[in-house]
């Protein structure tokens, strides 16, 4: 059992120091006030002890499916980017899914294509329909799907963008919708990224003030109101070296308080030392943080990695090669050279600052297999959609990489919007060991009369819940003796003793939570009225 315990300190060392920075009142023993709020186990806050037990990431279901790809007359020798949107509306006739995706032919700069963000959307989140919008002329036609820029294409080129839905209770209608889009060389206009607002999604304006006080911006921003501070967040990415930025704002244009928040760190650099022969071999790129609906102190960040670690002539490859005509059709030659790509990462917070990765630091999405249309790129956008007790993650894959090369076993070049599918709360769980394990929480305080468990045992798991005092000597009625047995699967699984679920006698008490538990993951715990 040491050794196991042991392990497992390791293994959340790095939650544990942070977490001592961020709670010193739990840290010395004064009891966390849990209300009635969800609470995940994505990090080390809720294990005051543990043996047998370790936290293990969860990485989504790539499905495979390809969602949507340019396929429509006006999106001829063009294909879908990286820097993509999506939200779920509810309406009269119900849920709505809207979906602003990247577009680009050709190098998608000015005098080599164009670039673009268009527009779809579905009923059931898998179908998309692409509207002709009528809104944006191309080619001497408005019968497309385009929704910015809304100047001359051949002039004035924006890299994606990053629609969301201002929750701002003071946000005037006219820009409910807020999308923050890095602006390329072209058209007269300054600054890295700039601000565009809209009345519906549909038809943007650009706000004529240039963004301040951003160090530097690169790639596509998050953002969103945050009502905990009664300002907006938002994170860009920064350079040299591309890392990911917090900022805070009154109005998304006047930006302070910037800080790195996301970056890669000496275990990232000593662990491709050995085999890089460059000096910065991997960035943090566009970075995608939300703070996460079901738990209101957690922040998820989905962080796209660059891989760049080597530059050989080793490895074969297709370089595709543009050419100039008016198609902007992709050609492909050989190349030999070590490949340029992305995968993604998880990291969690809980202040919006200060983010910690679990451990082993896994990919959570995954490039997929040889001659698959993720083959080399996959990166994650928006904030996933919960449906029903499933999240759906919708990412952007490819099989071309950075440096534009094919994938050696790919027939023909993709781009694809698709989707991972995740367990409610997911993200991390504190898994039990097959032999049997322990686990203790510091002292919380809780508002409610029944407690729930985001729980798997699968078939031959157990767990059961003992509830102690502060001091942590079992409450009787709440004994190990008295806990029924927890066997099954549920996001929402009753902990009882003799058949009893009621605990509102302790509510507003100090109490640690003991859980004993054999080859199950534990997701997340809440107290319920």
């Amino acid at each position: 059992m040491e050794a196991r315990y042991t392990t497992f300190a390791a293994a959340i060392g790095w939650a544990v120091s942070c977490l001592l920075m961020l709670f010193p009142a739990s840290a010395q023993g004064e009891p966390i006030d849990v209300g009635g709020h969800k609470q995940l186990f994505v990090d080390g806050r809720f294990i005051a002890a543990s043996e047998g037990v370790t936290l293990t990431l969860n990485p989504p279901q790539q499905r495979g499916e390809r969602i949507l790809v340019a396929d429509q007359p006006w999106e001829q020798d063009a294909h879908v980017g990286t820097y993509c949107s999506i939200l779920r509306e509810e309406g009269p006739n119900g849920p709505r899914f809207r979906l602003w995706y990247d577009l680009m032919s050709s190098g998608g700069l000015p005098g080599q294509g164009f670039r673009v963000v268009a527009y779809a959307e579905s009923t059931d989140g898998i179908r998309f329909h692409k509207p002709i919008l009528g809104l944006v002329e191309h080619r001497g036609s408005k019968q497309n799907n385009f929704v910015m820029p809304t100047g001359d294409l051949e002039k004035l080129t924006i890299g994606g963008g990053s629609v969301n839905r201002d929750d701002n209770p003071d946000c005037p209608p006219a820009k409910r919708y807020k999308s923050w889009s890095k602006f390329y060389s072209g058209g007269g206009f300054r600054g890295g990224n700039r601000l565009w607002y809209s009345a519906d999604g549909l038809r943007w304006h650009l706000d004529k003030t240039v963004p301040t006080g951003l160090r530097a911006a690169d790639t596509q921003p998050s953002w969103f109101w945050e009502p905990r501070i009664g300002r907006y967040i938002g994170y860009s990415r920064e350079k040299p070296p591309r890392m990911g930025g917090y900022n805070e704002s009154d109005d998304m244009l006047h930006w302070e308080n910037m800080q790195i928040a996301l970056k890669a760190d000496r275990e990232d650099l000593d662990a491709l030392k050995s085999w890089s022969n460059v000096g910065s071999p991997l960035d943090f790129y566009a970075p995608t943080v939300f703070r996460y609906a079901e738990a209101p102190d957690i922040y998820i960040a989905l962080v796209p990695i660059f891989y760049h670690w080597r530059k050989s002539t080793q490895r074969p490859g297709l370089i595709l090669k543009r050419d100039q005509s008016a198609e902007g059709k992709f050609q492909a030659k050989r190349k030999l050279s070590w490949p340029d790509s992305f995968d993604v990462h998880l990291m969690t917070s809980r202040d919006g600052k200060h983010f910690q990765r679990p451990p082993k630091r896994q990919p959570f999405l995954r490039t997929g297999l040889e001659g698959s249309f993720e083959a080399t790129w996959v990166s994650a956008f928006g904030q996933p959609i919960r449906m029903g007790d499933e999240l759906w993650i919708y990412y952007f894959g490819s099989n071309f990489d950075h440096e534009e090369r094919l994938d050696t076993n790919a027939r023909r070049l993709e781009a694809v919007i698709s989707r991972a599918v995740l367990r409610l709360d997911g993200f991390v769980s504190a898994d039990a060991e097959y032999a049997g394990g322990h686990l203790k929480t510091p002292p919380v305080v809780f508002a409610g009369s029944r407690l729930e468990l985001n729980l798997d045992t699968s078939a031959g798991g157990v767990a059961q819940v003992e509830i102690q005092d502060a001091s942590g000597t079992p409450i009787p009625g709440f004994t190990l003796a008295e806990a029924d047995q927890l066997n099954g699967n549920s996001v929402r699984m009753a902990v009882s003793w003799g058949g009893r679920t009621d605990v509102s006698s302790l509510a507003g008490k100090p109490v640690r939570m003991h859980l004993r538990m054999r080859s199950c993951k534990l997701y997340a715990f809440q107290f319920l009225p």
